[in-house]
């Protein structure tokens, strides 16, 4: 089971304890919530994503992936559309493979499929500095 919680501190900090070693403390002039939901989509993707490729045997030289994400006007402020940009540094050849196992790692990444159930998804893919496709999300 996971476990979270939160201790204010007085104005508007907060502390957060992610586990017993883990700390972290937000005020005003931290990250807001919604920038740690993106934050945990980038690393459940990547991490996923990687995890295939070990499994696939594919070898990358760089990967970053990043988020840009449009919100809803109303109260609760919902994301309303995210895009996923994967810029990979991989051998030529290897195209088709990435496309996959990325599209593997949204099917297991637990923060992609919560964040699917109210958000419109894109994907791109830049490989080598080239833009390969936008696939459709599973």
């Amino acid at each position: 089971m996971q476990k979270v919680s939160g201790i204010w501190q007085g104005g508007k900090k907060v502390e957060v304890t992610l586990d017993p070693d883990l700390k972290i403390v937000f005020d005003e002039n931290g990250p807001k919530a919604t920038d740690l939901v993106l934050a945990g989509l980038v690393r459940c993707c990547m991490g996923v994503f990687q995890e295939i490729l070990e499994k696939m045997r594919l070898e990358v030289k760089g990967l970053e992936i990043d988020v840009q994400a449009e919100r809803d006007t109303e109260p609760p402020k919902l994301f309303s559309k995210i895009t996923l940009n994967y810029h990979i540094e991989a051998e030529e050849g290897l195209e088709q493979k990435l496309v996959k196992a990325a599209q593997l790692g949204e099917k297991y990444c637990t923060v992609y499929n919560i964040l699917k159930e109210s958000t419109q998804f894109e994907v791109f893919f830049f490989i080598n500095g080239v833009k390969l496709l936008n696939f459709k999300t599973l």
